[in-house]
């Protein structure tokens, strides 16, 4: 049977949507997949009876039933299970364990047991079934190195020598990996935003780190086909790995008829009644209510079958915040001052410059509580700094109730050595008075 001159279009667009995708796509997702209209389906449909039962195969009258046929070493498995995060529930689980008293280790930690799960699993999609399937297997295999494991391959510089435990204990490798947290899936899935932190500074890619962050910010949730052309482009080329990371499909956040989602973070939102919806963010609920945001238009179960959005970890600890930060950069902005957002690679938040001799750095801290050592270590941090006129931390005026910040940081500041802490209303206006001094001069 001949083979069209489309094959390797075709291939290359069905191997890239079965890296996200566990079900085949319809023939009008195909089309877009192609860059084609959804109304040229017929052609794609001739071109894929030519690669029938050489390529591909599918079942008759049977939705989504589209497959690569195996054979083919390019293709890539449609589960994917990031080899960093299971090791980070393995050593988190294991400094857990370790901790307890003797009594206490019959009831394996929970993160032991998710990273054990996720550990087999992916040793069988990859046809290599040497992994630890109990706890008394999994304690003898993490006195071996964690290179002898096959998957472990795809960690870079990963030292050949390293293991979980050493000597009876926790290894310090161990020790580095682990996270902390009520939760740990979202601490570890907070991890990935510390990957791409290091992989840019790594290899000083300034720009796409920027714009890693505000697309995780401005889109954490959006339909595939702008997923795929971010995948594809340039700007995102160096970082797709990780983005493959943080968005999940949007249908395993939640099961719903219809997906709704907050008109302020534009992440989807948490049913409480039959007809009542709420963000995962009770900021974002006053904001919602504060402001009279009209609610965004919700998407039917089917459509959403498609999206994708950013893993809960990454909601909580990189869009919410970031929103905070990316309303101060534009209000700045609008004034007519400069602003660079996450300056040298998110050496702090923002860089305010009035001119070459007036220039602030400011770090935006959406904190429930004050945490005085943490001050500390932003002090350090960024008065090495000579070329600032000004350091602030900045809070948003919704959490003055709680941190009481023009009480407390009468006490704090004088042993922050310069750095100041205001709120985002009192830096907009110090910021409105400097311009009207300047332009008076």
């Amino acid at each position: 049977m001949k083979v069209t001159r489309h094959r390797d279009k075709i291939l290359e667009a069905l191997r890239e949507w079965f890296r996200v995708h566990k079900e085949g796509p319809t023939l009008e997702e195909l089309c877009v997949e192609l860059g084609m209209q959804p109304r040229q389906k017929a052609t794609v449909q001739r071109w894929l009876q030519t690669m029938r039962g050489i390529d591909i195969e599918w079942e008759d009258n049977a939705a989504r039933s589209l497959r690569l046929l195996a054979g083919d070493p390019e293709v890539e498995p449609g589960l994917q299970i990031s080899v960093p995060e299971t090791l980070r529930y393995l050593a988190t689980g294991l400094a857990e364990w370790e901790k307890r008293e003797l009594s206490e280790r019959e009831h394996i930690p929970k993160a032991l047991r998710i990273g054990m799960s996720r550990m087999y699993l992916t040793s069988l999609l990859q046809g290599d079934e040497q992994a630890p399937s109990n706890l008394p297997e999994f304690f003898e295999w993490a006195t071996n190195p964690v290179v002898e494991w096959k998957p472990a391959a795809e960690i870079k510089y990963l030292s050949p020598d390293v293991t979980l435990i050493e000597d009876g204990s926790i290894s310090n490798f161990a020790e580095q990996w682990q996270v902390t947290g009520d939760d740990i899936e979202k601490q570890v899935q907070e991890k990935i935003l510390q990957d791409v932190l290091e992989h840019c500074r790594g290899y000083q890619l300034e720009d796409a780190y920027r714009a890693f962050r505000k697309l995780i910010i401005e889109r954490p949730v959006l339909p595939y086909p702008e997923y795929r052309r971010l995948l594809s482009s340039s700007q995102f080329r160096p970082l797709r790995d990780f983005l493959l990371q943080t968005y999940i499909d949007l249908v395993d956040l939640a099961e719903e008829n219809s997906y709704h989602f907050c008109p302020r973070c534009k992440y989807v939102m948490h049913r409480r009644q039959a007809q009542t919806y709420s963000c995962r963010n009770g900021t974002c609920e006053q904001l919602c209510a504060q402001l009279h945001l009209p609610p965004s238009p919700p998407i039917p179960k089917h459509e959403a079958e498609t999206w994708k959005a950013v893993t809960p970890g990454v909601y909580r600890y990189g869009t919410i915040p970031g929103l905070w930060e990316i309303q101060l950069a534009e209000t700045l902005t609008k004034l007519g001052i400069r602003v660079t957002l996450w300056p040298e690679i998110d050496e702090f938040d923002l860089l305010v410059e009035f001119s070459k001799k007036i220039r602030w750095a400011i770090d935006v801290k959406d904190w429930s509580y004050l945490d005085e050592e943490r001050l500390q270590k932003t002090r350090e941090k960024l008065q090495r700094r000579s070329e600032f006129t000004e350091i602030f931390i900045v809070f948003p005026d919704e959490r003055e109730e709680k941190l009481r910040i023009r009480v407390v940081r009468q006490q704090l500041e004088p042993s922050l050595g310069g750095l100041r802490l205001k709120l985002v209303s009192e830096i907009i206006s110090q910021a409105e008075k400097l311009l009207k001094e300047r332009n008076h001069a």
